[in-house]
């Protein structure tokens, strides 16, 4: 017979008793036959699950909201032949029941080692100006603390503690790797790039129990927020060419690819062109390594509808080939 286990939901089995701590991320009030019941979906550290609560009682009624940390008790079941977790109990956490890290996702990476691949990177800008730029952001120590914990995303890719320093090194690395094969791309604007598309997205997601956007982040977004911090602090940078900070800003105003996903331009300078698609391959492979691991590694993935397929990583026998 199961006991109560604190397990993470990666690990959740059917008829797994479970006591543990999640973050509320949908609440709906639904009516039946007998009544109310709650339809939830619940995460910690390491992913989602739909909940369904049949008898709730007043606080999970009229005081639970979304956003806040519970402590559940229930009992794993199945729904539509997918886990769902079946609660009997819900209770508001306390203050220091809990860590955040249990809470939401975060890096592989240790906050050390991304710190270092963006200052390797950093270092390899021969453009004095541009060096001076970058660093004139990493040495506001405020601002570098945001960049290492910030996500990239809410739930698409790298939407964990860490993802936007992870997901940026990864950029301007690849960006590398391309040009090494194309002699005229100039490669302190690559770097610069990768490092600072994204940068906005320190403002446009809030990091609290769950990530969500900021209404600054809805109402601007994170690449206007980022060509306002890189022009405000290039006023900074002693001649500095204006003709120089106007390419700067098209690369990452650029690096959607296309007006009708949010790029204010399209790419129009070959290194624009680089970012885009090296932002378009990690994006795309840091959201396909998620489902990887939440479907085990292997197998077809269910319908994911932002990519309109299923997706395929392979068998048994891929694994041992490998």
């Amino acid at each position: 017979m199961s006991t109560v286990e604190a397990k993470r939901i990666q690990d959740f089995v059917v008829d797994d008793k479970v006591e543990n701590f999640f973050a509320v991320r949908r609440r709906e009030v639904r009516e039946y036959t007998r009544g109310q019941f709650l339809r939830l979906e619940l995460g910690d550290s390491s992913g989602r699950i739909a909940a369904v609560m049949w008898e709730p009682d007043q606080f999970a009624l009229h005081e639970l909201c979304e956003g806040m940390v519970v402590k559940v008790r229930g009992v794993v079941g199945e729904y539509q032949s997918r886990p769902q977790l079946v609660v009997n109990r819900v209770r508001l956490a306390n203050e220091g029941e809990y860590k955040l890290e249990d809470i939401l996702p975060s890096s592989t990476q240790s906050i050390e080692e991304r710190r270092a691949r963006i200052m390797a990177l950093t270092e390899q800008i021969e453009n004095q100006h541009i060096r001076r730029l970058a660093d004139e952001f990493w040495q506001d120590e405020e601002f570098l603390d945001g960049y290492l914990t910030a996500a990239a995303g809410k739930l698409w890719h790298h939407a964990c503690i860490g993802g936007l320093s992870e997901h940026s090194a990864n950029v301007a690395e690849l960006a590398l790797r391309v040009a090494a094969g194309y002699s005229f791309l100039n490669i302190d604007y690559l770097i610069f790039g990768g490092l600072f598309h994204d940068a906005g997205k320190i403002d446009q997601y809030s990091i609290d129990t769950i990530i969500d956007y900021t209404d600054e982040g809805r109402l601007v977004g994170h690449i206007c927020l980022a060509d306002n911090w890189i022009c405000e602090r290039a006023k900074r940078i002693e001649n500095l060419p204006d003709k120089l900070l106007v390419e700067l800003r098209h690369i990452l105003l650029a690096h959607h690819g296309e007006l009708e996903f949010a790029s204010p331009v399209v790419p129009k300078m070959p290194e624009a062109f680089i970012l885009y698609y090296c932002d378009e391959i990690d994006s795309k492979m840091g959201a396909l390594e998620r489902i990887r691991r939440k479907h085990g590694g292997k197998g077809w993935s269910d319908y994911v509808k932002l990519l309109d397929r299923f997706l395929y990583f392979g068998d048994e026998s891929r694994e041992q080939e490998d």
